[in-house]
């Protein structure tokens, strides 16, 4: 579909997955909030991100400008605040590809004062086109921009609802994952130089304002089950003393996801995926706790078959449904 089509239709198909909801007069619960998304919503994040316009999104292309712009657009759809005026970080990778991370802020109840941030991040590149083939990256990572929009999307609901929070969510579409890692490297520099301030406050973002880092990662698989003729699984690797938090989340919310806190019970390839090859490598580095949720690597991970019709919507939003949960139990624990 092309581009102006799609924004065009954007307003559309937000107003009907929310009118209903936001036409009521209530305190928001957080069993409401999962009404704030839909398998319609989820699946047209990722057709636009798969789609030809962004061509795969590899680092310093034209496509992965039209990830970001577009993702940016999200966020301002759903209330999230730019810091220093501006929804973009642009960099520069090691081989000088122009990157472009995308920020956003859910601000916390202003009475309360809070400097505390959790940091809820997506990598959104990808691939791109090589020996002329598109490499659309469903699964690999639109998946996870996805449900962090749909996250965001349900701390907006529960706001306007009426639900007040002690700490502001930093939510950021990182670029360069391809690149090592160089999104979540700029990141981290400009909270550790002091140049990332909130647009609440207008205090600077440092190190020690920084609670939690939560890294969504490959969301949206169901070929690789942790246990046989169980596509609803989610894997959470990082998680240490809130295992037990999201294991009664899952059960309590009656979402009851079948969940691991291993990869696939390796505890070298959970050592590997925690810890070297995904973002929250960056700030485990330097000592902030991280998390990341995963539903794995498959078959059709970096090849050009990772398209959205793969993609089990319905199991992606329980998976996002139990990330808001626990999310929103953990935020009032750190």
């Amino acid at each position: 579909m092309h581009l102006s089509k799609k924004i065009k239709f954007l307003p559309l198909v937000f107003f009907l997955c929310t009118s209903q909801i936001q036409a009521q007069n209530f305190t928001a619960s957080s069993k409401d909030a999962e009404n704030a998304i839909s398998e319609q919503s989820l699946l047209y994040d990722i057709e636009f991100l798969t789609d030809s316009i962004c061509n795969g999104r590899a680092t310093g292309t034209r496509g992965a400008s039209e990830a970001a712009a577009y993702i940016a657009a999200r966020f301002r759809q759903e209330g999230l605040m730019p810091i220093n005026d501006n929804y973009f970080q642009n960099f520069k990778t090691v081989n000088g590809l122009a990157g472009h991370n995308v920020v956003g802020v859910l601000k916390s109840n202003p009475y309360k004062g809070s400097d505390k941030y959790i940091i809820v991040a997506a990598h959104f590149d990808n691939l791109g086109e090589l020996d002329g083939r598109i490499y659309p990256g469903a699964d690999s990572n639109a998946s996870g921009v996805s449900a962090m929009l749909g996250l965001a999307g349900m701390f907006k609901f529960m706001r306007e609802g009426g639900r007040n929070y002690n700490q502001h969510i930093i939510f950021v579409a990182l670029d360069g994952k391809q690149s090592s890692m160089a999104g979540a490297e700029e990141l981290w520099r400009r909270i550790n130089s002091g140049t990332m301030c909130s647009p609440v406050t207008g205090n600077i973002i440092r190190r020690q304002n920084i609670t939690m880092f939560v890294n969504l990662d490959i969301l949206g698989g169901t070929e690789a089950p942790l246990h046989e003729g169980r596509p609803d699984y989610l894997m959470m690797l990082g998680g240490r003393q809130q295992n037990t938090l999201l294991a009664t989340t899952n059960k309590n919310y009656n979402i009851n996801l079948d969940i691991a806190f291993d990869y696939y019970g390796s505890k070298g390839f959970t050592d590997m995926f925690l810890n070297r090859v995904s973002d929250q490598k960056v700030f485990l580095q330097h000592g902030i706790y991280s998390v990341l949720f995963t539903s794995g690597i498959t078959m059709k991970t970096n090849r050009y078959e990772d398209r959205p019709e793969y993609i089990d919507m319905t199991v992606l939003k329980k998976r996002s449904w139990l990330i808001f949960h626990w999310i929103e139990r953990v935020i009032q624990i750190l």
